[in-house]
């Protein structure tokens, strides 16, 4: 029965993760055949493979120059083709999501070893260690949470104890990044014009092209507002760099969703509105860890302890994320770009679990006033 079971979840395990791997080659390879990239066959294929290993998270190495800024547009393309080739594969529920999860990221982190040994060269190389655990992950998780929504478990299989924190903290990232996200789209509708100017410069042949390259590079640019969000800001090249006091541009490379970057100088007072978001982020994860806990465990400790141990888990999700934001992105202007390493996260994790703490107090407080008036 047991060994029927495992057979069961490696037949689809192994389905969801070569069919994501085939279907994002696919379509790397259908962007790239638009380019100059792939003058042949072999080059167009290497050209798809590698654009999928550092989707996933690997670091691309040609010459002194480095790519090892996860383009996190393009990983979430790969993360729904796992969602969905999940749900296909799968059948009929599963007991154990996460051990689904495990099998599905480790066929994808096998694959992604074999393609980036075999598409390393003397002049391009992928990081193989990164390549693998990349994978891992990007595809793993994802199939462990579809598995798990698809046999009606709960953040697949967490103790119940634990359910109401990793509520709160969903909530806590939702709504940080949330509020990064609206301030880069008041940003690129205000720039708008500068955003056509800078299309219009580069003159594209293929335009769907440039779209979608703009379209990816979207939530990248959600994360290095967050960054200004939190404090640490980011920097882009040598010479430009954005933080809660101002910003000082220099050179900046030709790209549309650049556009978005503020005028150089100082900030005016309005920026204080921005440093509440965090808090804000957090007193709704301690919230909605409150309200998920059941009545008879509503203590004040207990209330404070989990809302700000979900506010302290958003923070460090944000803050890793912030890592995977940051380093180099290209030649020239683009060798360095993001956050200062680990700043965002020392930031994020105490202010989100002090904002968590106190949306849960504030929230068992008004729980206890409302019970006493009634």
């Amino acid at each position: 029965m047991t060994e029927s079971r495992a057979a069961d979840q490696w037949r689809p395990a192994i389905l969801t993760a070569v069919g994501s791997t085939v279907l994002s080659l696919l379509i790397a390879g259908a962007a790239a055949s638009a380019t100059t990239l792939a003058a042949s066959t072999p080059d167009l294929l290497r050209a798809s493979i590698r654009a999928w290993l550092v989707a996933v998270g690997a670091t691309l190495t040609t010459g002194d120059e480095r790519i090892d800024v996860v383009p996190l547009g393009a990983t979430i393309v790969v993360v729904v083709l796992v969602l969905a080739l999940t749900r296909l594969a799968l059948r009929t529920p599963i007991v154990d999501p996460v051990a689904f999860g495990a099998m599905t990221g480790g066929v994808a982190g096998v694959l992604a070893g074999i393609c980036s040994a075999a598409t390393s060269t003397e002049t391009t190389s992928t990081s193989f260690v990164r390549a693998a655990f990349g994978a891992f992950l990007v595809v793993g998780l994802p199939a462990a949470w579809g598995a798990s929504r698809r046999s009606g478990i709960a953040w697949m299989g967490l103790p119940s104890r634990w359910i109401p924190v990793a509520d709160g903290a969903s909530s806590g990232v939702i709504g940080l990044l949330g509020g990064a996200a609206v301030v880069t789209f008041v940003m690129l509708t205000l720039h708008l014009d500068r955003a056509a100017d800078l299309w219009a410069t580069l003159d594209p042949d293929g335009p769907l092209l440039l779209g979608l390259m703009c379209l990816l590079a979207l939530p990248t640019l959600v994360l290095w507002t967050a960054a200004v969000i939190l404090g640490p800001g980011f920097t882009l090249g040598s010479d430009t760099t954005v933080d809660l006091a101002g910003s000082a541009l220099g050179q900046v490379p030709g790209f549309p969703p650049l556009a978005a970057l503020p005028d150089p100088g100082p900030f005016g007072g309005w920026v204080v509105v921005l440093t509440l978001v965090p808090l804000a982020a957090g007193v709704a994860a301690g919230l909605v860890t409150y309200t998920r806990t059941t009545a008879e465990q509503r203590g004040w400790g207990r209330a404070a302890g989990d809302g700000a141990l979900a506010g302290a888990v958003a923070g460090a999700i944000v803050g890793l994320l912030l890592e995977t934001a940051r380093g180099g992105l290209g030649p020239g202007l683009l060798q360095t770009a993001g956050s200062p390493a680990w700043q965002g996260l020392l930031v994020a994790v105490p202010l989100l679990a002090a904002g968590g703490a106190l949306g849960a107090i504030g929230a068992h407080y008004r729980s206890a006033r409302d019970r006493a008036s009634s």
